[in-house]
């Protein structure tokens, strides 16, 4: 599996252009009915470019997107480190577990900064 991760020590997502931003402040502005400051409103873009990637990649795993037998060695590599031997097949269903977990725990980090962001502006 090779995905473009986001952010969140994976790689760096581009910087948002200033036409981005100045976009993006006069429409959160708009919508909230609250002024937005530059940072605020690049630190918004590059949440929602982040929340659309994982998006993306919880639609490759939800469409059968598959498990490759290195990642299933690697996790059966792991448990076996753990001191628990167990067979490729089981391997391959923990390596999709484990990512569909980080890909929900991503997408609630993600989505709870949003609001985060968000609401500091409501209040």
């Amino acid at each position: 599996m090779k995905y473009n991760l986001p952010q969140t020590g994976y790689t760096r997502l581009p910087e948002p252009t200033k036409a981005e931003v100045e976009m993006a402040i006069q429409k959160l502005s708009e919508k909230y009915h609250n002024a937005f400051s530059y940072d605020d409103a690049a630190r918004f873009i590059t949440l929602s470019r982040e929340l659309k990637i994982w998006q993306e990649i919880e639609k490759d795993v939800d469409s059968d997107a598959n498990i490759t037998k290195e990642d299933a060695e690697k996790t059966q590599l792991i448990h076996k480190q753990k001191g628990e031997n167990i067979s490729l097949k089981r391997a391959y269903l923990e390596a999709e577990k484990g990512l569909v977990t980080v890909i929900a725990t991503e997408m609630m980090r993600v989505t709870n900064e949003l609001e985060a962001l968000i609401n500091g502006h409501l209040s």
